[in-house]
């Protein structure tokens, strides 16, 4: 086994997570991807009618300001691409061969497609422990992810508080 994939999604549970990835890609001699996904909800609601419309019948069919969604999710983006890159020179400075992963769109379905795209054995990730209602009315990436992969999934639980 000589790839491992780490998904984090920059909450407080993904240090766990990297500290376990960490830990098994050290201990196993693997390169260990740390991914992460992110959205497009920013630009989704550029296009959404103005929140206004429900106080002003004139701002029903006004679209929200489009170049400014564009800019906070570039924004965005670029600060998540920092963030992967401070973790990756972190744990290179620990002697793991880390590689970061930036990649936008539908988290569980990325978080496959990656893994088999580099023939990963173990997948790590969070879990955030949200319960029942959580999952679903939103559903899991974990859970999508530990019934659909194709190799090994480590699930590291939510850390109680």
């Amino acid at each position: 086994m000589k790839q491992l994939l780490a998904a984090i999604d920059f909450s407080k549970h993904s240090n766990a997570v990297l500290e376990q990835a960490g830990q098994l890609a050290s201990d196993l001699g693997a390169k260990l991807w740390i991914l992460h996904v992110t959205s497009d909800e920013m630009q989704a609601m550029a296009y959404e009618p103005s929140p206004f419309s429900d106080y002003a019948p004139e701002f029903v069919n006004i679209p929200g300001d489009v170049q400014l969604a564009r800019d906070l999710s570039a924004e965005a983006f670029k600060r998540e691409h920092n963030q992967l890159l401070a973790i990756t020179d972190h744990l290179r400075k620990k002697n793991i061969a880390a590689q970061a992963l930036l990649l936008k769109g539908d988290a569980a379905k990325l978080i496959l497609e990656k893994a088999a795209d580099l023939a990963i054995g173990i997948i790590i990730l969070g879990s955030h422990g949200h319960g029942l209602l959580h999952k679903a009315l939103l559903g899991s990436v974990s859970e999508a992810v530990m019934h659909k992969a194709q190799c090994n999934v480590m699930v590291v639980p939510a850390q109680a508080e």
